[in-house]
């Protein structure tokens, strides 16, 4: 009976221990890969169908995981359709849920994370809820 009793502590406790180890890990990993300066290239897809391409330099987006903040420079002509978010400081975070990554700004999530190093896609078709058809992709370099 005590045998018992002390096995199922030692596997509560190994689980606790797990749950809450890897999940402040695996977040941190995931907000570091996404840290850095990036630049937006390309926005595809919506209801409309639209691709348009940016040349590296127009549009930033600065991530600091320290301060979990974005800041984006959006120097777009107005020649394109979409070009994502408008100029400005924005709180983020990544959420990571089993071996997917996504990112949340200001709250509100905005894709799927798919790679990083010096590409990374933001795919909105991509989230919490499922998979979608008519969302934004943007491919962001390094």
């Amino acid at each position: 009976m005590v045998h018992m009793k002390v096995y199922g502590f030692i596997c509560c406790l190994g689980l606790l221990l797990v749950f809450n180890g890897c999940s402040t890990e695996n977040e941190n990993e995931a907000r570091d890969k996404v840290n850095g300066i990036w630049n937006l290239v390309s926005v595809s897809g919506g209801f409309a169908g639209i691709d348009d391409d940016f040349e590296k330099g127009v549009i930033i987006w600065k991530f600091d995981a320290k301060g979990n903040t974005l800041i984006i420079t959006n120097n777009t002509d107005a020649n394109s359709i979409y070009n994502g978010l408008a100029t400005g400081s924005y709180a983020y975070s990544v959420l990571q849920e089993k071996d997917k990554c996504y990112l949340l700004v200001n709250g509100k999530e905005i894709g799927g994370i798919i790679g990083a190093g010096t590409k990374m896609v933001l795919d909105q078709n991509i989230n919490t809820a499922g998979s979608g058809a008519d969302g934004f992709v943007f491919v962001l370099e390094r």
